[in-house]
């Protein structure tokens, strides 16, 4: 059991979100005069029924329980980790936290002519190339592909690989987003 004096947080998630109890407990898969009685602060509720209401606020139960708890976190520019080829062609910015595990992104420029060689992750590993402005070449164990602003690629991120501009003038800039493998610690290309 915990103590609830999480019903009236839960009371006011769910009229923050325009839901009516019934809605929100069917979400939970619990009774309707469940969530009544928790929302009341009339009950301890087990840890199971709250867990539930949480998932179905889309929330853990940290989230639900403390109201001082911020839902956004800024991460200030000066705080990013960065990186820059020897002659700046290519710079990146990790925009995931460092603590986060198995995702990492990066947001990248690429100068004309510039090509940045990728280091191959573990096997298992996924690597996905959004351009957002310009064109990328990108280059996968010698399979080639242009890439124009909006489109995305995917591949096998073991694999070895490279991007290049291949722009006379104008720079290209995307996101890389590598989904790592349980066994790979956070890359840091």
């Amino acid at each position: 059991m915990i103590t609830n004096l999480v019903g009236t947080r839960i009371r006011s998630i769910r009229r923050q979100r325009k839901l009516t109890q019934q809605q929100l407990a069917d979400l939970a898969g619990i009774p309707r005069a469940t969530l009544a009685t928790v929302e009341k602060d009339d009950a301890n509720p087990s840890l199971g029924v709250v867990f539930k209401i949480a998932c179905a606020l889309e929330m853990t139960l940290d989230q639900l329980v403390d109201a001082s708890r911020r839902f956004i976190r800024v991460i200030p520019g000066s705080q990013m980790h960065r990186i820059a080829s020897a002659d700046e062609g290519y710079q990146a910015v990790l925009v995931t936290p460092p603590n986060i595990l198995h995702v990492t992104q990066w947001a990248f420029m690429l100068r004309p002519g510039a090509v940045y060689m990728g280091k191959p992750h573990l096997p298992g590993s996924e690597e996905y190339l959004l351009v957002q402005e310009g064109e990328v070449e990108l280059d996968v164990g010698g399979e080639k592909a242009l890439l124009q602003a909006g489109d995305t690629a995917c591949f096998h991120g073991n694999a070895q690989h490279s991007y290049r501009n291949p722009a006379v003038a104008g720079v290209a800039r995307g996101v890389m987003t590598i989904l790592a493998t349980r066994a790979e610690e956070k890359v840091i290309d």
